[in-house]
């Protein structure tokens, strides 16, 4: 299965897209270029993801610079106090092992910096 995503929303602030998939997937969720307002020195930073993992497996939202955010089973990252927005710089891929049945998720990322409001 490949993945299926689609972007909801793309403003001045931040992106949103609905993402679903399965088993042995690599392949780059958000492209920094393709942003409306990007600049060669954005940022974005992860700040919300609803996740439905099925299977014993894990997937992997990982920035260029090795940043990451490694899920498993039914939950939400970024809406406890303890946890914070992770920021990376590059592209965000997503990356899933053989044991992901299939997953769905919401994510949401924040334009950190070099984005023009233009």
């Amino acid at each position: 299965m490949t993945i299926s995503s689609t972007q909801l929303v793309d403003d001045s602030f931040k992106v949103i897209n609905k993402i679903s998939g399965a088993r042995n997937e690599n392949e780059t969720l958000i492209n920094l270029d393709n942003l409306k307002g990007s600049t060669n020195e954005s940022e974005i930073s992860i700040a919300n993801v609803y996740y439905e993992i099925e299977g014993t497996g894990t997937v992997t939202l990982q920035f260029d610079n090795e940043k990451e955010l490694t899920m498993t089973g039914i939950d939400n990252y970024g809406l406890k106090p303890t946890e914070t927005k992770i920021k990376g710089t590059g592209d965000i891929t997503i990356k899933t092992d053989a044991n992901v049945d299939k997953f769905s998720l919401m994510l949401e990322c924040h334009k950190e910096i070099g984005f023009s409001n233009g």
